[in-house]
């Protein structure tokens, strides 16, 4: 039996780094698209500007449109890939669990990394998730805050499934690595794509769009792939 349970688990376990190509594939795509939300997305030579994507939520709250609500984006839209790249990383964290574990256990105790890569990227994926939450003082008024009421919740939200991540079968992970992967790129595309004709008018020049942009979607495709990839081998 035990035999067994070794040779159906192994493949989850690399402590040595010694990973398999879809092991590679989804914590380099997660490391990229992380990478690529805090590398700038659009830059402004003449006047010396880059904003990545956290800098560009607070920046668009200073927008009429926004304030007045007539343009179709906020502050939470573009926090949004950062939250899924939250549960991305936890996800990916999750991969580097133990040899053998139980089918019976799977939903009965969490599956802690066992390698220091699973570690960093567990840690990552905690500093993400309290990045979306609303900065000091705000935090702690903000869940009756209306201008940063939802982006709490969210965040809290966040928080719920990266834990719970540790705790999902590796089928049901492999299933929301898609989902969210599409989500954070699909938003990452939609806000800056509405920002972009916005800022250029502001400043009467058109933005170029950031290097960061273009890496984070590319890491954001790789964790489709490599989620679909798991989903479908038969070795996950």
């Amino acid at each position: 039996m035990s035999t067994q349970l070794e040779t159906t688990y192994t493949p989850l376990r690399r402590s040595s780094f010694v990973l398999r190509p879809l092991f590679r594939l989804q914590t380099l795509s997660v490391l990229l698209a992380l990478f690529g939300y805090w590398a700038p997305w659009l830059t402004h030579p003449a006047a010396a500007l880059r904003l990545n994507g956290y800098e560009l939520s607070e920046w668009v709250t200073f927008l009429p449109g926004v304030r007045d609500g007539s343009l179709p984006f906020n502050r939470l839209a573009f926090l949004i890939p950062l939250a899924c790249l939250a549960l991305l990383l936890a996800i990916a964290a999750s991969r580097f669990r133990p040899t053998a574990t139980p089918p019976t256990s799977s939903w009965l105790r969490p599956k802690w990394p066992s390698s220091v890569v699973g570690w960093v990227l567990l840690v990552l994926a905690l500093l993400c998730c309290y990045t979306v939450f609303p900065p000091y003082p705000y935090l702690f008024s903000a869940y009756a805050d209306p201008e940063f009421q939802l982006q709490f919740f969210v965040a809290l939200a966040t928080l719920f499934g990266l834990i719970l991540t540790l705790y999902l079968p590796v089928g049901l992970n492999s299933v929301l690595q898609i989902l969210l992967a599409g989500l954070g790129g699909a938003y990452g595309l939609w806000t800056l794509l509405a920002v972009r004709p916005v800022a250029s008018a502001l400043l009467n020049a058109p933005w170029a769009i950031g290097l960061g942009w273009f890496v984070m979607l590319a890491g954001f495709v790789g964790l489709i792939i490599s989620g679909v990839a798991y989903f479908f081998s038969p070795a996950f």
